[in-house]
């Protein structure tokens, strides 16, 4: 629930490109976070007695599998701390900016009520 304070804030331009941006990374990768694990639980669901019969390499598919769930997790946290600090961070400091300039006229908008 917002308060009426932050209404204002909510409509500047600066503030709605932030939550844009925040909202795209984290449908992207939550996206990519979900088929990750569904493949998972497909393969080992459905397949088997394909994971555990085949292997490449000599280790079986089934650890293979694994194994890229695990790198997998490690690739969609590298994507959203680099995400973050050069996407998503530029929007942060210019929203932070855009209220702080806002700011000064609600304080003044209150003081006078």
């Amino acid at each position: 629930m917002t308060t009426r304070a932050w209404l204002p804030i909510l409509d500047l331009p600066e503030f709605v490109e932030l939550r844009r941006r925040r909202r795209r990374v984290t449908t992207v990768l939550g996206t990519v976070a979900v088929a990750l694990f569904a493949s998972f639980l497909i393969a080992f669901a459905y397949f088997p007695a394909v994971l555990g019969d085949t292997e490449i390499v000599g280790i079986p598919l089934s650890l293979w599998v694994v194994f890229s769930q695990f790198v997998g997790t490690w690739v969609l946290v590298y994507a959203y701390l680099r995400l973050s600090r050069t996407y998503i961070a530029p929007a942060v400091s210019a929203a932070v900016h855009a209220i702080d300039q806002h700011a000064p006229d609600q304080h003044a908008e209150e003081s006078v009520s």
